[in-house]
Protein backbone atom coordinates (compact mmCIF):
# COMPACT_ATOMS: atom_id res chain seq x y z
CA UNK A 1 0.00 0.00 0.00
CA UNK A 2 2.76 2.48 0.93
CA UNK A 3 4.67 1.75 -2.28
CA UNK A 4 1.61 2.68 -4.35
CA UNK A 5 1.14 5.91 -2.38
CA UNK A 6 4.81 6.73 -2.92
CA UNK A 7 4.32 6.86 -6.69
CA UNK A 8 1.28 9.17 -6.46
CA UNK A 9 3.25 12.44 -6.94
CA UNK A 10 4.96 11.02 -10.04
CA UNK A 11 1.63 10.02 -11.55
CA UNK A 12 0.17 13.45 -10.77
CA UNK A 13 3.13 15.17 -12.48
CA UNK A 14 2.74 12.99 -15.56
CA UNK A 15 -1.00 13.64 -15.73
CA UNK A 16 -0.98 17.38 -15.02
CA UNK A 17 1.91 18.42 -17.32
CA UNK A 18 0.02 18.08 -20.63
CA UNK A 19 -3.06 19.78 -19.17
CA UNK A 20 -1.10 22.92 -18.13
CA UNK A 21 -0.92 24.10 -21.74
CA UNK A 22 -4.69 24.55 -21.81
CA UNK A 23 -5.13 26.34 -18.47
CA UNK A 24 -5.35 30.11 -17.88
CA UNK A 25 -5.24 32.52 -14.93
CA UNK A 26 -5.45 31.26 -11.38
CA UNK A 27 -6.05 27.70 -12.49
CA UNK A 28 -2.71 27.76 -14.32
CA UNK A 29 -0.93 29.11 -11.23
CA UNK A 30 -2.57 26.45 -9.07
CA UNK A 31 -1.60 23.76 -11.56
CA UNK A 32 2.00 24.99 -11.59
CA UNK A 33 2.01 24.95 -7.80
CA UNK A 34 0.76 21.36 -7.73
CA UNK A 35 3.33 20.44 -10.38
CA UNK A 36 6.19 21.96 -8.39
CA UNK A 37 5.01 20.37 -5.14
CA UNK A 38 4.74 16.93 -6.73
CA UNK A 39 8.12 17.30 -8.45
CA UNK A 40 9.65 18.21 -5.08
CA UNK A 41 8.03 15.14 -3.49
CA UNK A 42 9.43 12.92 -6.26
CA UNK A 43 12.98 14.27 -6.12
CA UNK A 44 13.44 14.97 -2.39
CA UNK A 45 16.02 12.87 -0.56
CA UNK A 46 17.05 11.18 -3.81
CA UNK A 47 20.50 12.72 -4.25
CA UNK A 48 22.90 10.07 -5.58
CA UNK A 49 20.15 7.41 -5.57
CA UNK A 50 18.71 5.69 -8.61
CA UNK A 51 14.93 5.96 -8.72
CA UNK A 52 12.71 4.25 -11.24
CA UNK A 53 9.34 2.99 -12.28
CA UNK A 54 9.36 -0.03 -14.56
CA UNK A 55 12.06 0.39 -17.18
CA UNK A 56 12.39 4.17 -16.73
CA UNK A 57 14.95 5.47 -14.26
CA UNK A 58 16.10 8.91 -13.08
CA UNK A 59 18.83 10.07 -10.76
CA UNK A 60 20.43 13.25 -9.47
CA UNK A 61 24.09 13.55 -8.52
CA UNK A 62 26.34 16.14 -6.95
CA UNK A 63 29.24 17.19 -9.19
CA UNK A 64 31.94 19.81 -9.31
CA UNK A 65 31.13 20.77 -12.91
CA UNK A 66 30.25 24.41 -13.55
CA UNK A 67 29.20 24.14 -17.20
CA UNK A 68 25.82 23.52 -18.76
CA UNK A 69 25.85 20.37 -20.90
CA UNK A 70 23.58 17.73 -22.30
CA UNK A 71 25.02 14.37 -23.29
CA UNK A 72 24.37 10.66 -23.50
CA UNK A 73 25.17 8.74 -20.34
CA UNK A 74 24.97 5.29 -18.82
CA UNK A 75 24.14 3.99 -15.37
CA UNK A 76 25.12 0.82 -13.52
CA UNK A 77 23.47 0.29 -10.15
CA UNK A 78 25.68 -1.41 -7.57
CA UNK A 79 22.86 -2.49 -5.28
CA UNK A 80 19.67 -4.51 -5.65
CA UNK A 81 18.03 -4.64 -8.26
CA UNK A 82 21.38 -4.12 -10.09
CA UNK A 83 19.91 -2.30 -13.08
CA UNK A 84 21.93 -1.02 -16.02
CA UNK A 85 20.72 1.66 -18.38
CA UNK A 86 21.37 4.39 -20.89
CA UNK A 87 19.84 7.82 -21.08
CA UNK A 88 20.27 11.57 -21.35
CA UNK A 89 22.23 13.55 -18.82
CA UNK A 90 21.78 17.25 -18.16
CA UNK A 91 24.66 18.89 -16.30
CA UNK A 92 24.01 22.17 -14.50
CA UNK A 93 26.40 23.80 -12.03
CA UNK A 94 27.04 21.36 -9.19
CA UNK A 95 24.21 18.99 -10.17
CA UNK A 96 23.64 16.29 -12.77
CA UNK A 97 20.18 15.05 -13.74
CA UNK A 98 19.84 11.84 -15.73
CA UNK A 99 16.81 10.04 -17.12
CA UNK A 100 16.76 6.95 -19.29
CA UNK A 101 15.73 3.38 -19.99
CA UNK A 102 17.15 0.55 -17.92
CA UNK A 103 17.17 -3.23 -18.04
CA UNK A 104 16.73 -5.15 -14.82
CA UNK A 105 19.37 -7.72 -13.99
CA UNK A 106 18.69 -11.42 -14.05
CA UNK A 107 20.86 -11.88 -10.95
CA UNK A 108 18.87 -12.28 -7.78
CA UNK A 109 21.47 -13.41 -5.26
CA UNK A 110 23.67 -10.85 -3.54
CA UNK A 111 26.94 -12.46 -4.67
CA UNK A 112 25.92 -12.81 -8.34
CA UNK A 113 24.46 -9.31 -8.42
CA UNK A 114 27.58 -7.70 -6.95
CA UNK A 115 29.85 -9.58 -9.35
CA UNK A 116 27.69 -8.51 -12.29
CA UNK A 117 27.46 -4.87 -11.21
CA UNK A 118 31.22 -4.64 -10.80
CA UNK A 119 31.74 -6.41 -14.16
CA UNK A 120 33.59 -9.21 -12.38
CA UNK A 121 33.35 -12.97 -12.58
CA UNK A 122 33.87 -15.90 -10.27
CA UNK A 123 37.28 -17.49 -10.33
CA UNK A 124 37.68 -21.08 -11.54
CA UNK A 125 39.91 -21.82 -8.52
CA UNK A 126 41.17 -20.18 -5.35
CA UNK A 127 43.67 -17.31 -5.80
CA UNK A 128 46.38 -19.35 -4.10
CA UNK A 129 45.96 -22.16 -6.65
CA UNK A 130 45.96 -19.71 -9.55
CA UNK A 131 49.28 -18.25 -8.34
CA UNK A 132 50.79 -21.73 -8.51
CA UNK A 133 49.75 -22.09 -12.17
CA UNK A 134 52.42 -19.56 -13.14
Amino acid sequence: MYKVLGYTPLVVVLLITPILFFLHGWVLLGGLGVLLLCAWLVFRDTLDLVQGVGRVYWLTRQTTARLFRMRLAYMRETDYPWRTGRGLQLVVPYRTFQIGICTPSEHYTVEDGLLHSLAARTLPAKPKDIREWL
